[in-house]
């Protein structure tokens, strides 16, 4: 079964991996370091003692050249000097480079190989009392070539053999404390891969609940994830995301099913809170004029295109409006549009020119022809009809104080009598627009020259 990649896995393996490499990089900088230092040490036991060594051999020579057998004498002297840890390999080899006295037996009477030979060789013949020796430096030791000497001339050439770093040497000096760091290491890793489980699964698991309850239905589901950070803001957008999913909702089930746009609830909505905001606002109650002719007639599907075309419209006018206006659809032929007072009269006109001028396709062509059709009345009178139009009756609160939803839609009932009366007059479709202060007694009057309220050739 493959392993499930989970976020708290990919976490704690990333600070694993983390962990691994900063104990690693320790570890490697400790041993280098411990190198050097034991490096530097041996290099310096190497100069003291093969000082140290040299003058025992001059000595040892001094006191036999006469009376005994250098050679032998040195043989006798190198378990002493590697007793008191004076060198570690040794031998001793004459002027023609033939050994004399090693540290290892089966080395006395060869010869030294060719460098080493020649490294004497050079270690002889640059000897003076400052430079008493000649090293070479190869990988983990330390030859010295030290000329022994009587009376400053060479007689005989010392090779010394030291380590230098010892990696096993190293790992054992550091290894206490690498394993005492790499404990503390693991520690913090453990409390860091806590904490971090803790601050970023914990809200994220909270998120994901909080999804699944709102994927089962409940949109009124919020997150309490209060960090000042990325994931407080993830949780406040969630958060704002599900108040837009119950708005969302709420509009769904309260839009009209033949135009999909807001219905009564939402109109509500959008009137009263323009006037607790207390923001200068036009109500355009629209009314489609000889529709139940229209409707009898050419049936229930030709009305239905009727009011989509009127949607249509009325969402193009839009476009001509402010930014935050509002269009919704009480239902049959009753459309609202809520709009700024200065835009009142370029939405309007559009909803009037295009309605009268795109209405026609749905008459058959000897109606368009004749300008009316023959229908029935609501006595059930037969009779003429003119072509629809469409009759704007504007309510706002630029002159007058409106207090409520009701007032306006009652004050719109009001208008759009007069509105569809102005229709009826001019053959076109028209706005009028209630101009009263809401204290004489009169009803309100026309706006001035909408083309639409004063002139039959206007809309």
């Amino acid at each position: 079964m493959p392993i499930r990649l989970t976020l708290r896995f990919r976490i704690i393996s990333l600070v694993a991996l983390f962990a691994i490499l900063i104990i690693a990089a320790f570890t490697a900088l400790l041993i280098n370091r411990q190198l050097q230092v034991i490096t530097e040490n041996n290099q310096y036991r190497a100069r003291v003692g093969t000082f140290a060594a040299k003058g025992a051999f001059e000595r040892t020579l001094l006191s036999t050249i006469r009376s005994g057998d250098p050679p032998d004498a040195f043989q006798k002297l190198i378990p002493i000097l590697r007793e008191g840890q004076l060198a570690e390999e040794v031998a001793v080899a004459n002027l023609e480079g033939k050994i004399v006295a090693a540290a290892t037996a089966s080395l006395k009477g060869t010869f030294l190989p060719r460098e080493e030979a020649k490294n004497a060789d050079y270690a002889r013949k640059t000897y003076s009392p400052k430079t008493w020796f000649y090293a070479r430096v190869d990988p983990g030791q330390i030859r010295f070539y030290a000329p022994v000497t009587i009376d400053d001339v060479p007689q005989y050439v010392a090779v010394f053999r030291y380590s230098l770093g010892n990696m096993d040497q190293a790992i054992r000096q550091v290894s206490k404390l690498c394993i005492l760091v790499a404990g503390l290491v693991i520690v913090a890793v453990g409390f860091l891969c806590f904490l971090l489980t803790q601050s970023l699964l914990g809200p994220i698991q909270e998120l994901n609940e909080a999804t699944q309850d709102i994927a089962s239905g409940n949109l009124s589901q919020q997150v309490d994830v209060t960090t000042d950070d990325e994931l407080g803001e993830l949780a406040e957008t969630f958060n704002e995301m599900t108040q837009a999913l119950v708005a969302m909702k709420a509009r769904a089930e309260n839009a009209n099913p033949l135009t999909k746009l807001p219905g009564n609830n939402m109109i509500h909505e959008a009137i009263e809170k323009r006037i607790k905001e207390k923001k200068k606002f036009v109500a355009v109650y629209s009314d489609l004029d000889n529709f139940k002719a229209f409707n009898d007639k050419y049936g229930i599907g030709a009305g239905d295109q009727a009011i989509k075309l009127t949607a249509a419209i009325m969402k193009e006018a839009m476009r001509k409006g402010a930014a935050g206006d509002f269009l919704g659809h009480e239902g049959g032929d009753d459309f609202i549009i809520l709009t700024a007072p200065e835009k009142t009269q370029a939405v309007t006109d559009h909803v009037c020119t295009e309605f009268d001028k795109r209405v026609r396709q749905f008459y058959s062509a000897e109606d368009q022809a004749q300008g009316f059709i023959m229908s029935k009345d609501r006595e059930g009178n037969v009779k003429q009809f003119p072509i629809m139009t469409i009759s704007l009756a504007g309510v706002g609160n630029v002159v007058r104080e409106l207090t409520s939803y009701a007032e306006v839609t009652n004050i719109c009932a009001e208008v759009k009598k007069k509105a569809k009366m102005l229709s009826k007059e001019t053959g076109k479709s028209s706005l009028y627009l209630d101009k009263r202060t809401g204290k004489e007694p009169e009803a309100g009057h026309a706006a001035p020259p909408p083309p639409a309220a004063a002139a039959p050739e206007a809309h």
